[in-house]
């Protein structure tokens, strides 16, 4: 029978990790870490932290996110701007494309989808 999955006070975790960048780097390199705590099959959830740099997003996965703290601006290769804040909630959908700013280091929880 399958289980509960829980990672507790996600803001508050020490024990991230460095991890692969979410995409390709603008300029210099910003430090990523990260701390998964579900896996199953193509589904994997946790929470990641990005210090502020510049990436370029070519995403072929979906993946719901739920910003704990921090400032990022997305803009979308169409031009579409979304500013996301401490306390918001997206979606990257499938397919998306564009360059996400982190202004200050972001952590967010993930549940993505591969």
């Amino acid at each position: 029978m399958p289980e509960i999955s829980i990672q507790k006070n996600c803001s508050q975790l020490s024990d991230l990790i460095d991890t692969e960048s979410f995409g390709e780097p603008i300029g210099k390199l910003p430090k990523q870490t990260n701390s998964g705590f579900f896996e199953q099959d193509n589904l994997y959830a946790g929470t990641w932290e990005c210090a502020p740099g510049t990436l370029k997003l070519d995403l072929d996965v979906m993946e719901f996110c739920h910003l704990l703290s921090g400032h990022w601006i997305l803009t979308s290769e169409s031009g579409q701007i979304t500013e996301i804040k401490a306390g918001d909630s997206w979606v990257f959908p499938n397919g998306w494309k564009g360059k996400a700013e982190v202004i200050e280091t972001v952590r967010k929880v993930y549940f993505l989808i591969t």
